[in-house]
């Protein structure tokens, strides 16, 4: 599931990359992880995506672990 939506989410965003004149590779996702499992996470990173969004410093340092 998770890496079905980022697929459609890195399609949107070439699409409105492409709409605007901008270069994809100007553009960051941002995956948000606040509350999801380690599993979900993992399953983001199989897909190439690196950078995560958390609340708490302490949540991302327990996901990194």
């Amino acid at each position: 599931m998770i890496q079905e939506n980022i697929k459609t989410v890195r399609a949107n965003m070439a699409a409105a990359c492409k709409r605007s004149g901008r270069n994809i590779n100007d553009v960051t996702l941002i995956a948000v992880s606040k509350t999801k499992p380690v599993s979900m996470i993992e399953e983001a990173l199989s897909t190439g995506t690196f950078d995560f969004g958390e609340n708490k410093v302490q949540e991302i340092l327990e996901k990194k672990s």
